[in-house]
């Protein structure tokens, strides 16, 4: 993606976050592998610029 793709993604969930504590929304959903990485990253306050997917390239690791 894109700076303007990931800023758009950024704002989609900012929104949603933001939409759900306003109202009883619970969707349960599970968060994805990327999702949990971003989560576990922010959680860790380790934030540090990717340079390429490392999501496909820890999971092909992951399968070999």
């Amino acid at each position: 993606m894109n700076v303007d793709q990931h800023i758009k993604v950024a704002q989609w969930h900012l929104e949603q976050a933001r939409l759900h504590n306003v109202s009883d929304h619970t969707c349960g959903c599970p968060a994805n592998k990327h999702d949990q990485r971003a989560i576990d990253a922010v959680e860790a306050g380790i934030i540090v610029e990717e340079k390429a997917c490392t999501l496909d390239a820890k999971e092909a690791r992951a399968e070999s």
